[in-house]
């Protein structure tokens, strides 16, 4: 159940919830009722006996988001890699196979789904000695433990991956625990040694480095933890557990936002929506609902002429600007506080200097909070790029004016249906073109590109950044299209990115794939 809600659905929405309990109740007594109560893996109860050893389960944790690292990254560039055409696509599974059966030989553990060796790493120290554990193959037989599991942790990645792209039955979970759990106990036997403070129980590592594997490849810490409850029955690692799972989650997102299980959907350019709750003025910036080009006042003048103006521009507040650079802020308040409107004294005298400033790309909700804190009711919105011209003034009015700009965005209802009725129609979907080098549209502009009739071009990502594209837009090498249309508007699409055909010695015109049978290559 918390499998889908957290790594599928990406979120804990009541309105899923039914169908999630509903699918998952359903499965569970029909595999008890096949199957029994047998599990794929149990594991002796395991505790922590000191809680220095904490420092080494954070270890664990960053080890494990590097080997969950190499492992996504394989995923993406193993899979997403396409032959030349004139390979035949029986090539693939053969050196695919060919490779994971020459790994089989070096660690025949490497093979299936290593079940039984993660069950006898759960159990080291427990049962089951380190001569168990190590390789039977002599070449590897004396490698130290902790060598020999690193090895087999970076190895199982390669035979997984294999299996998935050239076809093959494969998954993500289970090598992922594999990984976890030799990583685990492999670390346990390299700081032995060397830990003084506590007896260290590489079981109990293999349990923690299983689940914070798990949680970086998958990013679902809450899955991996109760997934470790129920494989040892006992809580007593529950703070390595969080602590390890949290960590590697959190570190895993940062560097790859992908998992195991969107990776392969984002190839075919579906990507998952998450919704969140969100506050609607984190959607508008100050810049929207400032007002601007507001009469300043000079340090020079006196309170009265500063009252005048206040009163003929109907402000409680303005803005104090020495030449081009903004001094301070004199308000209504700032009047009585120097006795009235006098005569004899200055708006320099009578000022708030220093002011507090928002800039117009700060959301209205940043703002909004700061303008509470100092308990004001206005302030000084301030140039990005420089910090001390005044452009306007932020007041409880472009509070209002903001909340009513973010509802407009978010009330027209009936077009939200429309799109969402278009986006699922079974005609019609969002897809992803990469543009390959020595592409035919490579140094293209988009308007000059023969674009499907039935496909939107929505957006170009180049590297870190994504293009709204215009009739102006250079198509580059690298590049990844993102358009909307038909399934066979996505052929035509992606004949238009392919790499240009080589000419024949003879300088007969070579055809296309996108040529239409009955007409030449020039039409």
């Amino acid at each position: 159940m918390l499998f889908g809600m957290e790594v599928l659905l990406g979120n804990f929405s009541i309105r899923h919830l039914n169908a999630v309990v509903v699918s998952s109740v359903a499965a569970a007594v029909t595999t008890r009722s096949l199957v029994g109560e047998e599990r794929i893996l149990s594991a002796p109860p395991h505790r922590l006996e000191d809680p220095r050893e904490l420092l080494l389960y954070a270890l664990l944790g960053l080890l494990a988001v590097a080997f969950a690292l190499w492992f996504l990254r394989l995923i993406r560039n193993v899979e997403g890699y396409r032959e030349p055409r004139r390979v035949p696509r029986w090539v693939r599974p053969l050196v695919a196979g060919v490779t994971i059966a020459a790994l089989g030989v070096a660690e025949p553990r490497l093979l299936a789904t290593g079940q039984d060796f993660v069950a006898s790493l759960l159990r080291l120290g427990s049962g089951v000695s380190e001569a168990d554990i190590g390789s039977t193959v002599p070449v590897l037989e004396s490698l130290p433990l902790w060598m020999f599991l690193g090895l087999v942790a970076l190895a199982k990645p390669i035979a997984a991956t294999l299996t998935r792209s050239s076809g093959g039955s494969g998954g993500s979970f289970m090598p992922s625990l594999f990984i976890g759990a030799a990583l685990g106990a492999g670390m346990a036997a390299l700081v032995e040694p060397a830990w003084g403070f506590s007896e260290i129980d590489p079981g109990a590592f293999a349990v923690v480095g299983m689940a914070a594997t798990f949680a970086a490849v998958a990013r679902a810490p809450l899955t991996s933890i109760i997934i470790v409850f129920e494989i040892t029955g006992d809580y007593g690692l529950v703070l390595p557990l969080m602590l390890a799972s949290s960590l590697a989650t959190v570190l895993a997102d940062r560097y790859h936002p992908a998992t195991a299980y969107t990776i392969p959907l984002m190839r075919e350019g579906i990507h998952l929506t998450r919704t969140e709750d969100i506050d609607l003025l984190d959607t508008v910036t100050v810049g929207d609902v400032m007002t601007p080009a507001m009469t300043p006042l000079r340090p020079a003048m006196t309170v009265a002429e500063a009252a005048g103006v206040l009163a003929e521009e109907r402000h409680h507040g303005l803005p104090v600007v020495d030449g081009d650079r903004i001094v301070g802020i004199f308000t209504v308040t700032d009047v009585s506080t120097a006795g009235g409107s006098r005569e004899d004294v200055t708006v320099a005298e009578a000022m708030t200097a220093k002011p507090i400033t928002v800039v117009p790309s700060m959301p209205v909700s940043a703002a909004l909070a700061r303008m509470a804190a100092l308990g004001v009711g206005r302030l000084p919105v301030v140039a990005d790029e420089e910090p001390t011209r005044c452009v306007g003034m932020f007041r409880r009015e472009s509070v209002v004016r903001a909340y009513h700009h973010a509802l407009g965005g978010t009330k027209d209802r009936s077009l939200y249906r429309e799109r969402l009725r278009a986006r699922v129609h079974p005609g019609a979907t969002f897809f992803e073109i990469p543009v390959p080098a020595g592409s035919t549209a490579a140094g293209k502009l988009v308007r000059d590109l023969d674009w499907p009739e039935e496909a939107i071009l929505v957006s170009v990502r180049r590297g870190g950044s994504v293009l709204i594209p215009h009739g102006s837009t250079v198509i580059r090498a690298g590049d990844t299209i993102t358009a909307f249309g038909t399934s066979e508007s996505r052929v035509d699409a992606a004949y238009l990115v392919e790499p240009s055909p080589p000419v024949s010695d003879t300088h007969e015109p070579v055809t296309g794939p996108s040529a239409p049978p009955d007409e030449s290559p020039s039409e």
